[in-house]
């Protein structure tokens, strides 16, 4: 069976698909997207019959919209067409037979990874997928995303996210197929562990200097706190959230360089609403938007235009 996936591009949930894929089928391909390239991926796919190649097309931490399932839903596509995703601005989509979004389940938050891992598990088991290293990775992964690490005190899945901000996306993809194939249990080696703790301490620089340049404004009748940060968004906006819980509903974290993220810890408070007001969704305490395309220029010309 010949498989393209179709993942996310901005995080270990995006990324632990790819290795998940390589564990499991001998003949792939993939390709990682941010959240505004995937409709018109898929169309010029479907124009390009590119789909044709493969037996099977498995989308993981992305969705599609309402309009491109429908045109999915209208052709043979549908039958060999499959998106796993669990952010809940996209529930309504489960009205496609091809479709399958699951936010929560018994309790437990789930990932575009937990979904995908449990898909594979049920249809295509292995010796590789089936050893205790890719489930701890899996639950990490899951873990990390959905931020119920702290929950559960399991920091290591923090450090799963700092290992792969320094692998890079390629590097990180390599590194664990060949670590997860050949490890029965899942470990961090001393080299990692000392890497780990030189960026906690970065890391902790980092957000006091984030502390004193957040900006404080009123958006849509949200007290917002605004931060410009290309790294560890995550939890630099969980943090500030947290930092200043008595002054503000939410954080927003500008990265010009790809999106911006939104993030809350008030149980009052839903992130994804807000970041519909612009184009985004996500989860109640997590959530994302697209920048303008053109957001770049914008900034060029309002500061040197004439």
């Amino acid at each position: 069976m010949k498989i393209f996936l179709i993942s996310h591009i901005a995080d270990a949930d995006g990324i632990m698909p790819v290795i998940l894929t390589d564990l499991t089928f001998d003949e792939y391909d993939y390709k990682l997207l941010d959240i505004k390239d995937v409709d018109s991926f898929v169309l010029e796919s479907i124009d390009n019959n590119l789909f044709d190649n493969y037996d099977k097309v498995i989308m993981t931490d992305l969705c599609i919209s309402d309009e491109v399932a429908q045109k999915i839903n209208n052709i043979d596509l549908k039958n060999k067409f499959l998106v796993l995703d669990h952010h809940n601005g996209n529930l309504d989509l489960n009205k496609y037979p091809f479709i399958k979004v699951v936010v929560e389940n018994n309790g437990i938050k789930e990932s575009g990874t937990s979904l995908y891992y449990e898909y594979l598990i049920n249809n295509f088991p292995n010796n590789n997928i089936m050893k205790e290293s890719v489930n701890y990775m899996v639950r990490l992964v899951q873990l990390g995303d959905t931020w119920e690490w702290v929950k559960y005190d399991v920091p290591e899945a923090r450090d799963l996210v700092t290992l792969l901000s320094y692998y890079g996306l390629e590097k990180f993809i390599n590194k664990y197929i060949k670590f997860l194939r050949k490890n029965k249990e899942f470990y961090f080696d001393e080299a990692e562990q000392l890497l780990i703790e030189i960026d906690k301490n970065k890391k902790d620089n980092y957000f006091k200097l984030a502390l004193e340049n957040i900006i404080f404004k009123e958006i849509k009748g949200y007290k917002t706190g605004i931060v410009f940060a290309e790294e560890y968004r995550s939890e630099l906006g969980n943090y500030l959230a947290q930092y200043y819980k008595d002054k503000i509903d939410l954080v927003i974290i500008i990265n010009l360089n790809r999106s911006i993220s939104y993030r809350c810890v008030k149980d009052d408070i839903n992130v994804s609403d807000f970041a519909s007001f612009f184009g985004g969704k996500g989860h109640a305490k997590a959530a994302g938007s697209p920048l303008k395309e053109d957001i770049k220029e914008i900034i060029i010309e309002e500061l040197f235009g004439d």
